[in-house]
């Protein structure tokens, strides 16, 4: 090969790399804006005492039990229609009012669809919380629940 050859190839490869560096960098600073617009959110929820408390709720009620901490879901329900796992509650604002939200807690969610017909019942299903969950802290619970949100780049899904 010769050196002008050689030389052509070194270009080409450093043209390339500036490109892939180009291209990286802004995909990083897309996500790092998207992260720090996140953050900001938790920190505006966070700074709200109502938020707090309906935090405080969510684990008094042992909301976290079937939903996880921080409402992300994923405990399994075999057989359910929604993936043999419980729902997450990360996109509740997206898809429920306030009212709607709180009228879910009081009547619950008693049947629970089927992925599999033929198959068993899912064991998990939420009760009604309408002798306990009452007031200030329904509010608080809603208003907690009412601020949750998926990391930034997740996809919406259903919740409930």
């Amino acid at each position: 090969m010769s050196v002008l050859a050689q030389k052509i190839v070194v270009a080409a490869l450093t043209l390339g790399l500036v490109a892939a560096l180009l291209v990286s960098g802004s995909v990083d600073a897309r996500r790092q804006i998207q992260a720090r617009k996140h953050a900001e959110a938790m920190l505006d929820d966070a700074a709200n005492p109502q938020i707090t408390r309906g935090k405080a709720v969510f684990v008094k009620y042992s909301c976290n039990a079937c939903h996880a901490p921080g409402g992300a879901g994923g405990i399994s329900n075999l057989n359910a229609e929604s993936g043999g796992k419980v729902n997450g509650l990360l996109h509740v604002s997206e898809s429920y009012t306030p009212a709607e939200v709180a009228e879910k807690i009081r009547s619950g969610v008693p049947t629970v669809g089927k992925s599999d017909p033929t198959g068993p019942d899912p064991p998990l299903h939420m009760p009604p919380y309408r002798d306990l969950i009452a007031g200030q802290e329904m509010r608080d619970l809603v208003a907690y629940l009412m601020s949750l949100r998926p990391p930034p780049g997740e996809a919406k899904s259903s919740s409930w």
